[in-house]
């Protein structure tokens, strides 16, 4: 009788190399999404970000605008008004 001999079956080389750069794509995408996704917030926390002016502290805001308090200016020593109504 002949001795069969079968090879055990493995995984083929090219669903290794196509796991490994799915794998180093899935990474790069993560760290693209991530730094621009901080880089969105601190555009939207400003304060052109919603649509306000940087003004010096101790001037005040015009007649239709607002100060808001949490908006973030370029200089410390400014404060953000916003328009109520156009």
């Amino acid at each position: 009788m002949f001795k069969n001999n079968k090879k055990a079956q493995g995984m083929p080389i090219n669903v290794i190399i196509i796991a490994a750069l799915a794998l180093i794509v899935l990474f790069v995408l993560i760290y693209i999404f991530t730094s621009q996704s901080g880089k969105t917030v601190s555009t939207l926390e400003s304060c052109a970000g919603v649509g306000g002016r940087c003004t010096e502290e101790g001037r005040m805001c015009l007649d239709n605008e607002v100060e808001k308090t949490n908006s973030k200016c370029p200089k410390d020593t400014q404060k953000c008004c916003i328009k109520l109504f156009e």
